[in-house]
């Protein structure tokens, strides 16, 4: 089979969080199974900064926009054979520092960036003759794709048998735009409508691919049911009851070549299940590069997260001080609104010795807070998926996180009678439910030898993408056995 992927991100190109990685492992571990993989992304600055050469394919393409046209370079990077990556190239929209704003918000022609980049794609698709037979699109930035395809192109043979799958990975993030933005499409008027791309009297670019698309999916089971609801849908949870039938929850898998303490080489010391001591080495090299005043062998609770609440910081700032009256020690690291980075700086200083914080993201730290640390937090309001819990079980690193959408589906609760589970989680958003799992938490941290064996066995849990990557062939397959019926024809 042949996939066309239209993502805004992916490694080792542009990365802005966890949908880039996940587009890289799955593309490698689909042309694994045989297929072939042709990825379509814009031309940011950051693709142009990466040391990768592209090269150009020798296509310029006309993408009409409102009154206007504008060109659309089209370079191309092989990966590996089978992958094939395709960049959008146009420097008035895509050659700027960050990929969708700055740290104040959006970019103000966003809707125009994006409405062009998804025209492209299919222009591009058509223009070096791509025969796909699946379009997987990720995210409100690709979401008027499967509506070009059914609209606009709908009369192009290479489009006829074309099968679309949508990916939800955030329904927080739904692409909502002015109506005024609407001719920027091309679209006919009568597409902005209740049933088409309007919502509440705006543009809304997700929801034109969740109409579109002949399957759509999220990156897990819990969440998918989770967005069927007011509290998770966002606004969208009528149209997602009314495609429950071909809405699919899928949780996302880990590229284990980039997370295995046997081999990763952000950490001062390799460990593995049988052989557990580098563990206590990256351990005390955290504690002394956070200038912590805590023994090796006392809990360490550590965090990579964005200063949102989504994500759950709020809950953490208030219940720091609590926290800090344990017998732990607690390292984070993260960015986002500058009011909780003041707050957090504030409490820090009150703990010296005791709670370690840096404002900021790197990708080495991020992997030594997860090697380090004994426990990760992570509280989130809501979290499609996460991937720092499934990071961590490879770690030996036991996660504590709050029982919502891919957290609750990946973290069993931990009975330290049957010893059966693999953490330890919370269902209310309160810092009692967070400190009484904490406290549960530190009581089978006592008895080291169920830790060490809670740690080994969650070192061998598979959540590889070579694992998840038959479920998507097989959401493939029934998108285009869809599409095949819907044309009378048998798939």
């Amino acid at each position: 089979m042949h996939i066309l992927m239209v993502t805004p991100e992916s490694n080792p190109f542009a990365r802005s969080g966890g949908l880039a990685e996940g587009i890289n492992a799955l593309s490698r571990a689909l042309v694994r199974l045989g297929h072939q993989v042709s990825v379509v992304l814009p031309l940011y600055r950051q693709v142009q900064e990466s040391g990768l050469t592209l090269s150009f394919t020798g296509k310029t393409l006309s993408i009409p926009i409102s009154w206007k046209t504008i060109p659309a370079e089209i370079h191309q990077f092989e990966m590996e054979p089978g992958l094939n990556f395709y960049f959008i190239g146009q420097d008035a929209l895509f050659n700027r520092e960050g990929l969708y704003g700055t740290a104040y918000g959006g970019f103000e022609d966003n809707a125009e960036r994006f409405i062009f980049f998804s025209r492209a794609a299919v222009e591009m698709f058509d223009a070096l003759e791509l025969d796909g037979d699946v379009c997987n699109c990720h995210e409100w930035q690709t979401g008027l794709v499967p509506v070009y395809l059914r609209t606009l192109y709908s009369d192009r043979p290479r489009f006829e048998k074309l099968a679309t799958v949508y990916t939800v990975h955030n329904v927080g993030y739904q692409g909502l735009f002015s109506s005024f933005d609407m001719p920027l499409t091309g679209l006919g008027w009568e597409l902005l409508s209740p049933k088409g791309l309007e919502f509440y009297g705006k543009l809304n670019l997700m929801k034109g691919g969740l109409v579109f698309a002949d399957l759509i999916s999220t990156v897990s089971a819990k969440y998918r049911e989770e967005i069927l609801t007011p509290e998770h849908g966002f606004g969208l949870e009528g149209l997602f009851q009314e495609r429950a039938a071909e809405l699919y929850g899928i949780v996302e898998g880990v590229d284990y070549n980039r997370w295995d303490p046997a081999r990763d080489p952000h950490l001062p010391a390799p460990y593995r299940a049988d052989d557990l001591a580098g563990k206590k080495t990256c351990k005390a090299e955290l504690i002394r590069q956070f200038d912590l005043n805590l023994p090796v062998d006392r809990p360490l609770i550590g965090s990579t997260t964005r200063f949102f609440e989504r994500k759950g910081i709020d809950l953490v700032e208030n219940s720091l001080d609590d926290l800090m009256r344990l017998e732990v020690g607690f390292i984070l690291q993260g960015t986002g609104e500058e009011r909780h980075q003041y707050l957090l700086q504030e409490i820090c200083q009150r703990y010296p010795g005791k709670m370690g914080l840096h404002i900021g993201f790197t990708d080495e730290l991020a992997h030594r807070i997860i090697a380090g640390a004994d426990i990760f937090l992570m509280p989130s309001r809501y979290e499609p998926c996460g991937l720092d819990q499934l990071y961590c079980l490879r770690y030996g690193t036991i996660p504590l996180v709050r029982a919502t959408g891919g957290l609750d589906e990946t973290v069993q609760e931990y009975n330290p009678e049957t010893r059966e589970g693999n953490g330890f989680k919370f269902s209310g958003y309160t810092p009692a439910e967070l400190l009484g799992a904490v406290q549960r938490t530190l009581a089978v941290y006592q008895d080291r030898d169920a830790w060490q064996a809670l740690m080994r066995k969650n070192m061998a849990l598979d959540f590889s993408w070579d694992s998840v990557a038959p479920k998507y062939m097989d959401l493939y397959q029934r998108a285009r056995t869809k599409r095949l019926h819907l044309l009378g024809e048998d798939a």
